[in-house]
């Protein structure tokens, strides 16, 4: 979904090689700095491995902020002091933070940042520990591989447009743009028509407003191919909506049918609406022409020259032999990859017990996940409706209806939890009742039932 923004310039890390960088030779080569493996799974939101204070974390790679982040957890986890800066951060519900800490070291591969300043989210960040934004970035070339799974730093003294260390069978090279609020934005063409896209790696889905949508291709809320997607920030006065379009293109490399979603433009309005992180009623602050999210770029390989101002792209390279298993197994091993990075990490500890009740596996396992998630906060509605589906799996209906319920009263909107107590019900007989939930759960999400029928729970 359109995910939270950072509008407020901070100080720029400085990330340094851990050892000192040989002197540039006078030839066209590229320098390589560090490169690391990303995590991706889920709702395809990049992780990148880094330490602090020597502890193992996971930030979620995020080109749509201007500041790196740590969650209120991680901070307290790693016994760093809060203290008030002249800057304010502000998320989707009005939430905002004018704390920051600063750790005495941040690792990130064979790069290493000293009394690294780092603002505390005001939001809850999920899986990830911080956000990994454009201040980490801008010093140095920077590669993206999203079909390896691959982030990879060079230096930028080379000779220009001596970058291209892969072989892609297509390649475009597109003027990039570093605006004044370090957002990066490239020139693309959705079905023909020019746009001026802002490249956002921690958006999951890539966003055009409804003004838009309407006056360039003349679509509606009732228009054909319009599917509805939900409301923003569960707002029931702004739906949103999903269509899907011939193609995305960078100056020849092509997305084909890319599915976008369309959302009311309130940026500017009288409420926070649409995920940034923006003071109320800023009349200067519009939605970008389009944000490119991970749903696209997924599909891509990108190489950020900044120095040049040019983003080098192509399409991912095929899939090696052994990403080739079900997609279902191999959202479990990020998973637990992702643990073992980060222990204590109680949303990813949520995930991979929902993740193991969706496959049926491990099912000892994802109640001690989720029972540890719990200890962390026992009042959370998503790890109790993931326990509940772990006791589901396994024939504790009952029990499961317990938790289901636990979940609903804390919040009432969950159409997961609606959903599959519905399905509990059905099982212990009360068919009448368990119908009415599963109807209700797809007035709130359409989509609801679309995981638990391909992991084999059907109506």
């Amino acid at each position: 979904m359109f995910r939270k923004r950072l509008l407020f310039l901070l100080a720029l890390a400085c990330l340094e090689p851990q050892a000192a960088i040989a002197a540039e030779s006078q030839d066209c080569d590229l320098k390589l700095i560090t490169s690391v493996d990303m995590l991706s799974f889920g709702s395809n939101r990049p992780m990148v491995p880094v330490t602090i204070n020597g502890a193992p974390k996971l930030l979620l790679l995020d080109t749509g902020g201007i500041t790196s982040q740590l969650s209120r957890a991680a901070a307290n986890q790693l016994k760093l002091v809060p203290f008030e800066v002249n800057a304010r951060l502000y998320d989707a519900s009005g939430e905002s933070s004018r704390s920051a800490v600063v750790a005495d070291n941040l690792t990130l591969g064979k790069l290493i940042a000293s009394h690294m300043r780092l603002m505390v989210a005001p939001m809850d960040l999920g899986e990830a520990d911080g956000l990994m934004s454009t201040d980490m970035l801008l010093r140095y070339d920077v590669d993206m591989d999203f079909g390896a799974n691959k982030l990879t730093y060079f230096s930028p003294q080379h000779c220009p447009g001596k970058v291209l260390y892969w072989s892609p069978k297509e390649v475009a090279e597109v003027p990039l743009t570093v605006n004044d609020k370090l957002h990066f934005a490239v020139q693309i063409k959705l079905d023909g028509k020019p746009f001026n896209a802002v490249i956002d790696t921690g958006a999951t889905s890539s966003v055009i407003s409804m003004p838009v949508a309407r006056s360039i291709y003349g679509l509606a809320p009732d228009s054909p191919g319009m599917a509805p997607a939900g409301p923003l920030n569960g707002d029931p006065r702004l739906s949103s909506y999903r269509h899907t379009f011939s193609n995305l293109t960078f100056d020849g490399v092509a997305i084909t049918n890319p599915t976008l979603l369309i959302v009311p433009d309130r940026m500017g309005g009288d409420a926070i609406q649409t995920g940034s992180h923006i003071p109320t009623g800023d009349p200067n602050i519009k939605l970008p022409e389009m944000l490119l999210g991970m749903d696209v770029m997924r599909h891509l390989h990108m190489y950020f020259a900044f120095q040049e101002k040019k983003l080098y792209v192509s399409a991912t390279s095929p899939a090696p032999a052994d990403a080739a298993e079900p997609e279902r197994s191999q959202t479990l091993a990020f998973l637990d990859k992702a643990v073992s990075l980060s222990p204590t990490n109680a949303a990813l500890l949520n995930n991979r017990c929902f993740a193991r009740g969706l496959a049926n596996t491990q099912l000892d396992g994802a109640l001690a996940d989720c029972d540890a998630s719990l200890q962390t906060n026992p009042s959370n509605p998503n790890a109790l409706d993931s326990k509940g589906l772990v006791l589901y799996r396994l024939g504790r209906f009952a029990d499961a209806l317990g938790l289901y319920n636990a979940a609903l009263k804390l919040n009432p909107k969950l159409a997961s939890s609606l959903y599959m107590r519905g399905q509990t019900k059905r099982k212990l007989g009360n068919t009448v009742d368990g119908d009415a939930d599963l109807t209700a759960a797809k007035k709130l999400d359409p989509n609801v039932n679309a995981p638990f029928q391909e992991a084999g729970i059907t109506e």
